[in-house]
């Protein structure tokens, strides 16, 4: 883990894992300003968590310590928006945090422009910019692999659970058995890429998440998703119990 570099950051609600590919829309100016930096110089960026337990940095919502360095594709306008495309690539942990030049501003419906808001800062800070950036350090790909049995019982558990969440909340009608087999043809043979779409479906905290990114054998992995995936069962299991009760 000795390569470092300095990355913009694109702080969201939730982060990524590697492989994710997802779809961004850009309104902001500190933003538009990251995405032209990002095309211009041919760099990536850090698809990131916010950190919403830790204080504010010049009233800019903070990022987690863990995200996946990401490349900005299938770039497009759409009004004053620009859409593009988020393409995971390997996980990052940030070392030390570069503010931005400009302290947060609200604005309400109208943004000033790019330029507008570079002429306050350029004088004093001439290499700022309005978006967090951070010296990163690339973290390695994962050790170890998860045997293939653990593998494939871990997605019919969770094809399970997914049958199961499907009759507690009324979804439409689904066989069990035919989800089971398109799974298994979707999620096995195991691989890392497929251990982190796995991940990307089955996680939904960011702390959780979190301790997915940071992970270094991929035993720790499948450990938390078992974990995750029996606590999500019992949780299941709590609100058909009371749903139940209600009924009688």
């Amino acid at each position: 883990m000795d390569e470092k570099l300095v990355i913009p950051l694109f702080v969201l609600s939730q982060g990524i894992f590697p492989s994710s590919k997802e779809p961004l829309r850009v309104f902001e100016p500190r933003y538009k300003q990251m995405l032209d930096d990002c095309v211009m110089d041919d760099l990536p960026f850090g698809f990131i968590a916010a950190n919403v337990n830790s204080e504010l940095i010049d009233g800019w919502t903070p990022p987690c310590d863990y995200g996946v360095l990401s490349n900005a594709e299938n770039i497009s306008e759409q009004g004053t928006n620009l859409l593009f495309l988020a393409n995971g690539k390997k996980r990052f942990r940030i070392n030390e945090i570069i503010p931005a030049a400009l302290p947060s501003e609200e604005f309400d419906d109208v943004f000033p422009s790019v330029d507008e808001l570079v002429e306050q800062y350029i004088e004093e800070f001439p290499n700022g910019k309005l978006y967090l950036r951070a010296e990163i350090e690339i973290l390695q790909e994962l050790k170890g692999e998860i045997e293939q049995k653990r593998w494939e019982d871990f997605i019919l558990s969770w094809s399970k659970h997914i049958f199961d969440m499907n009759l507690v909340f009324g979804g439409n009608p689904i066989d069990s058995e035919n989800l089971s087999q398109m799974m298994i043809k979707e999620f096995t043979p195991y691989s890392e890429l497929k251990l982190w779409d796995v991940c990307n479906s089955v996680l939904d905290t960011n702390d959780i998440r979190q301790k997915a990114l940071c992970a270094s054998d991929s035993e720790e992995i499948i450990d938390i998703l078992e974990t995750n995936l029996k606590w999500k069962d019992a949780q299941m299991r709590y609100i058909n119990g009371l749903v139940y009760n209600e009924e009688e």
